[in-house]
């Protein structure tokens, strides 16, 4: 089974796009902290992969899906690689910015992401 991860940011955070996302992590070392369904998961690799391939420096906790949302929402951590029905629809709501979908095609309920 393949399902896209939905990369959003707390729409507190300035980025439009993920290189403005890189540009800003860049210039905030260690001050954004990402959010992840915990340890090994899917959002928690992804992330660590983004860090390693960008070098945006991010603190990557986490202690499960739920409470990374809520964080999220809140303000606490200002990113997180969520499964689609963690994130969908806050997004459609204005609650979560998406910045990318980790898949090769556009996802279909959100075509304006890249």
């Amino acid at each position: 089974m393949r399902t896209p991860l939905l990369m959003v940011v707390n729409p507190s955070v300035p980025a439009r796009t993920v290189p403005e996302f890189i540009a800003y992590a860049k210039d905030n070392p260690r001050k954004l902290s990402m959010a992840s369904g915990g340890t090994g998961t899917q959002g928690h690799v992804a992330g660590e992969l983004f860090k390693m391939l960008t070098g945006a420096g991010m603190l990557v906790p986490y202690r499960g899906g739920v409470p990374a949302v809520a964080d999220l929402l809140s303000g606490q951590v200002q990113i997180m690689f969520a499964v689609m029905p963690e994130a969908i629809e806050y997004v459609r709501v204005g609650k979560l910015r998406p910045l990318a979908v980790t898949s090769a095609t556009r996802f279909p309920a959100l075509l304006d992401v890249p």
